[in-house]
């Protein structure tokens, strides 16, 4: 990677651009209704009357033109590099502009995408190029399942029923069908950079028709990503995953390769173990945050409990008076001080009520049976 090149610079702003617009969109969803990928039409509607989103979106299109001029003047082996670089900037967008901060694991997983770029950065030493058109059947195989693929996955993620105390998901499948579409798109935008056709050609091939789908797709479903997952998840599973795929994918329709060194191969080989490890470590689950008690339930918290004027559930009343054998007396300081009588008061109390007299309505319509009780 050339560091002394004005490119290099350029395709590290563009990173920066990006994660900058995704924080405008991030902030337009707290005025939108809950958005799902089952409504597309409530959803194109939510987004297109957001001013939030249209110039958050507006800063994502900034990022694009960069990396294109970028792309123009440097080879896609030297300005990948630059552009992962830009995942420094998303702790301190995501940080100072909403409050986010990493947790542990996900500190590790920004220094193991450090790491990848450093080893990305080594690789393109050995890189070379040779400019060639894929025909446009091979085109589309290539690209078609970086879009078919993430609709399908975040489909299902969006429509699976979810439980009443089932922990948040942070993110990953939201992220990482985004980024394979926003890679899409810049494989689009590899080959309009790198082939240089002129406007007329350019209009009739597939690489513009192409980099708008994937675009409109990644904007619906970043904007859903966003409403429920972090930023710092969100916006580094993006970079993490559409880089490499346009690095694989544009190597194989475009030319680009290494030379057949061990050094070059390996380093390249050891940035994708450590980009997979990065995105792998990542936790599924948000984490669980304390939550503030109210200023009244703070204020009452060190009060005693106070007991209820009201006295516990009524005591079944046992007869009392003369001739009824084991009549207690029930204390009256709520249902919490009652003693539960003892075996012999009980069978009194049973007793009793087998020689007490009848009821005379009682006796006239059951008669007493000689030898019954």
């Amino acid at each position: 990677m050339q560091l002394g090149h004005w490119a290099t610079i350029v395709a590290f702003m563009s990173t920066g651009a990006c994660f900058v617009g995704m924080a405008f969109l991030k902030t337009a969803t707290d005025r939108m209704p809950p958005l799902h990928g089952a409504r597309p039409f409530a959803l194109a509607v939510a987004m297109l009357s957001s001013q939030t989103w249209a110039i958050g979106f507006a800063v994502i299109g900034v990022g694009f033109g960069l990396q294109f001029i970028a792309l123009t003047a440097l080879p896609l082996s030297a300005v990948q590099p630059a552009m992962l670089a830009g995942l420094a900037l998303l702790p301190l967008i995501a940080g100072i502009g909403l409050g986010e901060r990493p947790g542990i694991r996900e500190a590790l997983c920004l220094v193991l995408a450090a790491a990848a770029i450093v080893l990305y950065a080594r690789a393109a030493g050995g890189a070379h190029t040779f400019d060639q058109a894929p025909s446009t059947p091979l085109l589309l195989a290539a690209i078609f399942p970086s879009l078919a693929l993430p609709a399908v996955l975040f489909l299902a993620s969006d429509l699976r029923r979810k439980g009443a105390h089932e922990r948040p998901l942070s993110g990953i499948t939201y992220g990482i069908s985004t980024g394979m579409l926003i890679g899409a798109a810049e494989v689009a935008i590899m080959g309009m950079a790198t082939l240089r056709v002129p406007l007329g050609d350019l209009a009739t091939s597939a690489h513009p028709y192409l980099f708008i789908a994937a675009t409109a797709l990644a904007a619906g479903q970043i904007q859903i990503a966003f409403q429920r997952c972090r930023l710092l998840i969100v916006g580094f599973l993006v970079i993490m995953t559409a880089n490499p795929q346009m690095l694989l994918v544009s190597t194989a329709l475009y030319g680009h390769g290494w030379e057949p060194g061990a050094v070059p191969l390996a380093s390249l080989t050891g940035g994708l173990l450590l980009n997979v490890a990065a995105i792998w470590f990542l936790p599924r689950h948000e984490r669980a945050r304390p939550t503030r008690p109210s200023p009244s339930t703070s204020r009452d918290r060190g009060a005693p409990p106070t007991l209820d004027p009201e006295p516990g559930p009524r005591l079944h009343r046992t007869p009392s008076g003369p001739g009824v054998a084991g009549s207690e007396r029930v204390p009256a300081h709520g249902p919490y001080d009652v003693t539960p009588p003892s075996l012999r008061d009980r069978i009194a109390r049973e007793r009793s009520a087998r020689e007490a007299p009848r009821h005379l309505e009682t006796d006239a319509r059951y008669p007493r049976v000689p030898g019954r009780p």
